[in-house]
């Protein structure tokens, strides 16, 4: 499954803006989503978004909606995330 997120900095916070269709960005199926992409992005809230006609649909595990309201997502630069393979091993060690 390949999925295209964003690194990006909302509202002074520097997050993984992941892009699945709209009918993933729920609780249940989106929050299945979020533990398969949260290992690719180790250090960052991942957040799912699905932009729509009137504004952004959002979910993560923290207060997602206020983070994209007003945000201009459409711009945004992707990378494609294939979650049927291994994240990259990360360059650094963690600080602890």
């Amino acid at each position: 499954m390949k999925i295209r997120v964003a690194l990006t900095v909302l509202k002074g916070v520097r997050v993984a803006v992941a892009f699945p269709p709209p009918a993933w960005v729920v609780p249940g199926m989106g929050d299945a989503l979020l533990a398969r992409l949260q290992p690719w992005f180790p250090a960052l809230p991942v957040l799912l978004a699905a932009p729509q006609l009137h504004g952004v649909r959002a979910h993560a595990a923290f207060q997602a909606q206020a983070l994209v309201e007003g945000a201009e997502l459409a711009g945004l630069e992707t990378i494609e995330v294939d979650l049927d393979h291994m994240p990259p091993e990360p360059e650094e060690a963690p600080p602890f």
